[in-house]
C-alpha cells in the first residue's frame, strides 16, 4: 500500500478517530465488507466519497487524491469557456424547464418549502401568499395564522418525524386576513445528513378549502338523511341490487320482529312468501332495466317469529351520476289487517254464493 493512497488515508483517519469498520458502514449505509475493499486500494463512487469525507470531516479531494491535488485545486484560475451552441441549448432547456415547472406549480396552486432545522430558516416558493393569503418568511409568521390546537398537533407530529425519519401528510387550517378559514393539505419528509443526523424537512402545500368544503357537506347531507332515515315513522329499507338488505330502520325492525342485525344478514328474497316472490322478481327485472321507474307489489313477508304478514311495497331505484343503477328503495306499509279483513270477506261471499248454489230456489 502506498503512503500517498486513497486507502492509506483512510485507514490512518480510522485509527485515528478509533473507528471501526462496522462503524463506518453503518453511518453510509452500507456493508462492512465495502468499507474493508476502500482500505485495500479498491475503488469508491463520487456519491460515497462525499458521504464518507463528510463522515470522517476531511476534504473530499485530498482524501482520494492526496494534499498535492487539493492544493493544486486550490490555486487552480477559473477557466472560461466561450458560449457554444452546445452550453446555450443546454441553458434554454434547463431556463425552459424551469418555466414549465413554475407554470404547473402555480396553476396547480401548489406551495413548495424547506425548513432548515439547524438555522430554524424557513423559504418558500413565490406563489406562497396566493395558496397561503400571508406572506410567510419565518416559523413565528406561519404557527400565527394557525388555530391553537392545529399547532400543537402539527409541532408534535414534526417532533416524531424528525425522531423517526418518516414521511407524512396532513391538513390543518388557516386564518384568513378577511376572518375566512383556509385548509391547507402539506406533504412533507425529512432529510438527513451523510451521519444519519436531520438536517431539515422539505414539502409541498397546496389550498384544500374547496375538496374540505364538499366532504363536510356531504357529511353534513349524509347525517341529516340519517336523522330523517331513523326517525321516520314510515318502515324504509335500502336494498342492494342483489336484494340484500342494506339498511334498514327502526321502525321496519318493529314492523317485521327483527333486530337490525339480524334484518340485513338477510335478502328479500328469502323474507318474502315463495307464492309471492316471482311477481315481485319480474318487477324488479323490469325496474332495473329502465322499463319503471317505480313499483308497488303487495306481498307477504315472513317475520321474526316464523309468521307471515302482508305489506305493500313501494321501491324505487337510486341512480349514481352516469345514470347506473346503485341501490333500491323500498317502503314497506303494514296492509295485514286489511288483507285478513278482505280475505274474510271473500271467504264470507264465496260461502254463500256456495249456499246459493245449493239451494231450491237456485
Amino acid at each position: 500500500m502506498q503512503e500517498n493512497s486513497f486507502a492509506f488515508r483512510l485507514k490512518e483517519l480510522l485509527e485515528h478517530n478509533k473507528l471501526t469498520l462496522q462503524a463506518v458502514g453503518t453511518a453510509l449505509g452500507i456493508s462492512r465488507t465495502a468499507v474493508h475493499k476502500w482500505t485495500k486500494g479498491g475503488e469508491i463512487d463520487y456519491d460515497n466519497l462525499r458521504k464518507l469525507a463528510d463522515f470522517l470531516r476531511v476534504n473530499w479531494i485530498w482524501l482520494r487524491y492526496g494534499q498535492e491535488a487539493l492544493s493544486s485545486v486550490q490555486h487552480a484560475e477559473p477557466v472560461e469557456l466561450p458560449m457554444t451552441d452546445l452550453r446555450r441549448r443546454y441553458a434554454a432547456e434547463i431556463m425552459e424547464n424551469e418555466a414549465r415547472m413554475k407554470l404547473a406549480q402555480e396553476a396547480a396552486r401548489i406551495v413548495t418549502w424547506e425548513w432548515n432545522l439547524i438555522s430554524d430558516e424557513l423559504t418558500y416558493s413565490p406563489n406562497v401568499e396566493d395558496v397561503y393569503g400571508w406572506t410567510i418568511s419565518a416559523n413565528e409568521d406561519f404557527w400565527s395564522h394557525l388555530p391553537e390546537e392545529d399547532v400543537e398537533a402539527m409541532q408534535a407530529m414534526y417532533d416524531r418525524i424528525i425522531r423517526s425519519g418518516e414521511n407524512c401528510e396532513y391538513d390543518y387550517r388557516m386564518s384568513q386576513p378577511d376572518g375566512s378559514v383556509r385548509w391547507i393539505s402539506s406533504r412533507s419528509t425529512v432529510v438527513h445528513d451523510a451521519a444519519g443526523r436531520p438536517i431539515k424537512i422539505v414539502g409541498i402545500s397546496m389550498d384544500n378549502t374547496a375538496r374540505k368544503l364538499t366532504e363536510e357537506a356531504l357529511r353534513t347531507s349524509e347525517e341529516r338523511f340519517r336523522s330523517i332515515f331513523e326517525l321516520s315513522e314510515g318502515a324504509l329499507a335500502f336494498i342492494h341490487l342483489d336484494g340484500r338488505l342494506q339498511r334498514v330502520n327502526d321502525s321496519l325492525c318493529a314492523l317485521l320482529g327483527y333486530s337490525q342485525q339480524d334484518l340485513c344478514a338477510l335478502n328479500f328474497q328469502q323474507i318474502t312468501h315463495p307464492d309471492d316472490l316471482q311477481a315481485n322478481l319480474s318487477l324488479l327485472v323490469q325496474l332495473l332495466a329502465g322499463s319503471i321507474n317505480r313499483y308497488v307489489v303487495e306481498k307477504r313477508v315472513r317475520c321474526g317469529d316464523g309468521s307471515y304478514k302482508w305489506v305493500r311495497v313501494r321501491t324505487s331505484i337510486q341512480r349514481q351520476g352516469d345514470g347506473a343503477a346503485d341501490y333500491l328503495i323500498s317502503v314497506f306499509e303494514d296492509i295485514h289487517a286489511a288483507k285478513v279483513e278482505q280475505q274474510a270477506l271473500l271467504m264470507k261471499i264465496e260461502a254463500l254464493e256456495s249456499q246459493l248454489a245449493g239451494s231450491p230456489i237456485s
